[in-house]
């Protein structure tokens, strides 16, 4: 009778100690990077959600594909195996082609243009719509830099990119304006891109200057390149709609609230990181170069020309794409 009782108290305490880890809701945040501005708006989000939520939620962070590709992250969210995303528009065209406009460019003037635009309620209320539909709800969108080029060769003047096959995002504002300057876009994930580049699969890599650096890309190549109307790469924090409907109210409120606020911190964050990285790129032994004049007015206008077709022969983001070019205007001073 006294072991019996033992054993019933024990299974009551045990019961009771296990009843708040039971009770706690997991969220999984996951993205492609790591120790850039993806990464680190992941690891705040979760570092203040566990605070303000301690015992009630379990925010657990994983970069670097340790939940698989964009691709397979994406799949995650819709098998409930994945709560959170963050990453480039871009990687999720599959769910709405709409999302692809974010890359388009020829229209922001330099990155505090590109923060102010994600700024923009109106450009924010449609980017934010677009995956309703299919599932997808956006939650945040912050800065990761202008796109520059990271290449085996100098690339110096506009003529100096024929002929190139450049790592890009898959999408086709992306690859056709990159065609209209002689260059093969091949998209591809982060993660095999450093490995392409440096077996000679490919001549460059095109995306924001935080990736060279935390890849060690200076390693491989030696030569960067910016050009003034290039695009700039925003990424999107993104969650299942399913899941976070069915959230208690005040969890739903606390991640809707948390990541917000984090946008202007880590708006200011990403803009100092870019200056980091192109002075850690130079202290590696790396060059930037800078196309100016004509061959950059040339490239401009040739982007944006592509970035119009793009959009004109596709009924379904010409709007999105009208709207952008909108906002884009609305916000450049």
């Amino acid at each position: 009778m006294k072991l019996a009782g033992l054993l019933a108290l024990a299974a009551l305490i045990f019961g009771i100690a296990a009843a708040p880890a039971s009770a706690q809701t997991v969220i999984k945040l996951g993205t492609a990077t790591i120790n850039d501005v993806q990464h680190e708006y992941i690891k705040r989000l979760a570092e203040r959600m566990n605070k303000q939520l301690a015992g009630k939620v379990k925010v657990e962070v994983y970069p670097a594909e340790q939940l698989g590709n964009n691709a397979r992250m994406l799949e995650g969210l819709a098998l409930g195996t994945v709560e959170g995303v963050i990453g480039p528009p871009e990687f999720i065209v599959g769910v709405d082609p709409r999302f692809q406009i974010v890359g388009a460019p020829g229209l922001i003037k330099d990155i505090h243009h590109a923060v102010r635009l994600t700024e923009d309620a109106k450009f924010r209320e449609a980017l934010f719509g677009f995956g309703e539909a299919k599932g997808i709800k956006g939650l945040g969108v912050v800065l990761y830099g202008g796109n520059v080029w990271a290449t085996r060769k100098p690339v110096t003047s506009l003529a100096d990119f024929k002929g190139m096959k450049v790592r890009v995002l898959a999408s086709q504002m992306h690859t056709v304006p990159l065609q209209h300057i002689g260059v093969t876009g091949v998209p591809m994930a982060p993660s095999e891109a450093v490995q392409a580049l440096a077996s000679g699969a490919i001549d460059g890599v095109r995306t924001g200057i935080t990736i060279f650096t935390t890849f060690k890309y200076y390693d491989i190549v030696k030569d960067v390149t910016q050009v003034d109307g290039d695009g700039t790469i925003v990424s999107m924090f993104y969650v299942g709609k399913k899941w976070f409907d069915g959230l208690p109210a005040d969890v739903r409120k606390a991640v809707l609230e948390t990541s917000a606020k984090l946008e202007p911190e880590m708006n200011k964050w990403s803009v100092d990181e870019i200056g980091k990285a192109e002075a850690q790129w130079k202290s590696n032994g790396g060059q930037i170069h800078r196309i100016t004049g004509p061959d950059q007015a040339e490239f401009q206008k040739r982007m944006r020309a592509a970035a119009d077709e793009v959009a004109n022969k596709n009924p379904r983001i010409r709007d999105a794409y009208n709207l952008m070019v909108e906002r884009a205007k609305a916000t450049e001073k």
